[in-house]
């Protein structure tokens, strides 16, 4: 790699920037350094893998695939089709331990990236482990390109394409603005029968107060009877069940439905 005033700068120089770009977590730059390093010398075309393979491995675990998972194939550098070749998943998990094994690989986050491929291949050496992964990743994909978001002010649901997850919105029922975090899409048991409405909340209220209010004890307080019990009464006050609709663009139609009754 030449410098401005024509001068090739040392290989080892360029290797200490790469680890000083891999400090900072810049992968890319890091990344497209490494690429540019001459690969003439053993010792140094080892030192170029050990860092690419940190920032491969840090850069895969970035990306999830679950709240509980992320993408443990890329970490390993298979495909999901390869996992059943048991020979060829242990094949790649001995070549990285080897590229960050802490006795020789000296590089930043080398220790941060050997356990995130331990933890891969603790799930993707495991068939049920494997399998209950693989599930996760067929659940995401039926996902679609939509999530369901709540606005906390007035408890509307909406569903917004899933680009626009962790953006702010302004809820079209109450004006104001909330943070689009993913809730849990509607299901039928909260779905209004027959509407296109669902329970927002259900409310039933037992109230218990003594009967006997009249009598009165020496202090002014309220006496027992005779009998020494006092008689306490339950009633429910009200069952309210408060139903929402979904907020269709430009409708100025009040979705709110609240029902009330006494039981």
């Amino acid at each position: 790699m030449a410098t401005q005033n024509g001068s090739k700068q040392d290989p080892q120089t360029l290797i200490r920037s790469c680890a000083s770009l891999l400090s900072c977590r810049d992968f890319n730059a890091c990344r497209q350094l490494a690429h540019s390093i001459p690969t003439s010398d053993p010792n140094i075309i080892l030192q170029l893998d050990q860092i690419l393979t940190i920032v491969h491995v840090l850069s895969a675990a970035q990306r999830r695939i679950s709240r509980s998972n992320l993408d443990w194939y890329s970490i390993l550098r298979l495909r999901p089709e390869d996992s059943a070749n048991r020979d060829l998943v242990r094949h790649q998990f001995k070549d990285l331990m080897r590229l960050l094994n802490p006795n020789t690989n000296k590089f930043p986050f080398a220790d941060d990236a050997l356990m995130r491929v331990r933890e891969g291949w603790f799930v993707i050496s495991d068939p049920a482990r494997r399998a209950s992964f693989d599930r996760e990743i067929d659940e995401e994909k039926k996902k679609g390109v939509t999530f369901w978001t709540m606005c906390p002010y007035c408890w509307y649901l909406h569903e917004y394409e899933r680009k626009y997850e962790d953006c702010t919105f302004r809820c079209g029922n109450c004006g104001k603005t909330f943070h689009g975090v993913e809730v849990k899409a509607p299901t039928k048991d909260m779905m209004v029968e027959g509407k296109e409405q669902y329970y927002c909340y259900q409310v039933s209220l037992p109230f218990r107060y003594p009967v006997d209010e009249n009598i009165r004890d020496s202090n002014g307080g309220i006496g027992l009877p005779s009998n020494g019990k006092r008689r306490m009464r339950i009633k429910t006050l009200a069952r309210r069940v408060k139903m929402k609709g979904f907020i269709e663009a430009n409708s100025d139609a009040d979705p709110d439905v609240e029902e009330e009754g006494v039981l």
